[in-house]
C-alpha cells in the first residue's frame, strides 16, 4: 500500500547527529530524523532531538543515509525554533534536495498513514576516529485514531494519535498518506496503563502526531 509512497519521501528524510569530546574520546549517536521543506537544505523537525545532547555538542547532516554518506558532514544552523511546541526550524548548506510535499487535506479517523524515521540507530567510534554505524530508516504503517491536545514534559502537541508508538529516534520524522503527502510530523509516544477484570494490566502504546496545518504555520512565519 506504502511502496509508491516510500520510494517518493526516502529522498526527503535524513538522521540528526551529534557529536561531542569526552577525557576518554569522541561521542557520536542520533538524536531524532528531520525532513526537508524545500530543495535549498531548509528542514522541520522536533526541537528536543537539537536539545537533547550535554553543553556543547554540535548537530550534523550525514547525507540521506543509508543510500549517501557525505563526508565531511555538515554542522545543521538553526533558523528558528518553538520549544513550547517542540518545533524545529534548521537549515544545511546544500542544493538540490528533494523536499516533501504537502497535503490539503484534514485527516480522519481511519485514515491510512505511515510514521518513519531512523530509530535503533548504533553508532561508535573506531580507532582511527571514524565512526561505524549501523543507522537504517524505519516505515511503520498505521491509522490515525483520534484528534488530540496532548501535554508530554511541557510540550503542546496539537494534533492526532496513531495506533503504534513513535519509537525512540523516530521524533521528527514526516508522517504522510499513501500518496507520499506529508501529514503531520511524529513526536511523542503516550502511554497507558489498563486494568484488565482478571487483574492484569495492559500497556497501550500510542504515537502522536502534530498536525500537518501546525508545521506549514511555523515554516510561514519564520522563513
Amino acid at each position: 500500500m506504502f511502496a509508491d509512497a516510500i520510494a517518493a519521501l526516502a529522498a526527503s528524510i535524513f538522521p540528526i547527529f551529534y557529536a561531542y569530546e569526552k577525557p576518554d574520546g569522541p561521542i557520536i549517536s542520533v538524536s531524532g530524523t528531520g525532513f526537508f521543506v524545500d530543495d535549498n537544505g531548509l528542514f522541520v523537525t522536533v526541537d528536543h532531538s537539537m536539545n537533547c545532547a550535554p553543553a556543547g555538542a554540535h548537530y550534523y547532516y550525514y547525507g540521506n543515509l543509508p543510500d549517501e554518506l557525505i563526508q565531511p558532514p555538515l554542522e545543521i544552523e538553526r533558523v528558528a525554533s518553538d520549544p513550547g511546541r517542540d518545533l524545529y526550524l534548521g537549515r544545511v548548506r546544500r542544493d538540490e534536495l528533494s523536499a516533501v510535499e504537502f497535503s490539503n487535506e484534514p485527516v480522519r479517523p481511519g485514515d491510512s498513514v505511515c510514521l518513519s524515521g531512523y530509530p535503533m540507530a548504533e553508532v561508535s567510534v573506531n580507532a582511527g576516529g571514524g565512526f561505524i554505524a549501523n543507522v537504517r530508516r524505519y516505515w511503520q504503517p498505521t491509522f490515525v485514531i483520534d484528534a488530540t491536545q496532548a501535554v508530554v514534559d511541557h510540550r503542546v502537541y496539537d494534533g492526532y494519535i496513531v495506533g503504534h508508538p513513535c519509537f525512540s529516534g523516530m521524533s521528527g520524522g514526516p508522517v504522510f498518506d499513501v500518496e507520499g503527502k506529508l501529514r503531520g510530523m511524529a513526536v511523542a509516544t503516550v502511554t497507558r496503563t489498563e486494568p484488565e477484570l482478571d487483574g492484569d494490566s495492559t500497556v497501550v502504546k500510542n504515537g502522536i502526531v502534530l498536525d500537518r496545518e501546525h508545521i506549514r504555520a511555523f515554516i510561514d512565519q519564520n522563513v
